[in-house]
């Protein structure tokens, strides 16, 4: 902003002011008694009762701090939960059945396929093809 931009708002916002004064004391001028007198009256009123709520809110805000503190305090003094026992998959007997089951001379090579899939590095190579779609973990 150059000097003359400067002086040109400082210039404006001084007359914007002087405008507003202007106006408020017009409106003030013409305003009637009865009405300053109501006005009076109501901010008397709300001046004479906002410091009850003020205080009441904070204590309403203090107590549900309390309540909370406690509340995680207690979470963190819970002895935490017994170890999960380890979980058999069911896929071991199931294709232990299936393999029984079988007489067929191709199934050793329907089992070498599947294995096959099992252990296909095509995965890992679609992983490393797409690599460079995402940032890398250090700029995220």
């Amino acid at each position: 902003m150059t000097t003359r931009d400067s002086h040109h708002t400082m210039s404006s916002d001084h007359d914007f002011d002087q405008a507003a004064r202007r106006h408020y004391a017009e409106s003030v001028a013409t305003l009637s008694p009865q009405t300053a007198a109501r006005l009076r009256a109501a901010r008397h009123t709300a001046l004479t009762t906002a410091p009850m709520r003020r205080g009441l809110n904070w204590v309403l805000a203090g107590s549900c701090a309390a309540v909370f503190a406690v509340a995680i305090a207690l979470q963190l003094q819970r002895e935490p939960p017994a170890a999960a026992l380890p979980v058999q998959t069911a896929a071991t007997p199931v294709l232990d059945a299936v393999d029984a089951g079988r007489s067929n001379p191709d199934d050793a090579e329907i089992d070498s396929l599947l294995a096959a899939l099992d252990e296909s590095p095509d995965l890992y190579l679609w992983l490393a093809s797409n690599d460079d779609a995402l940032p890398p973990p250090s700029e995220q």
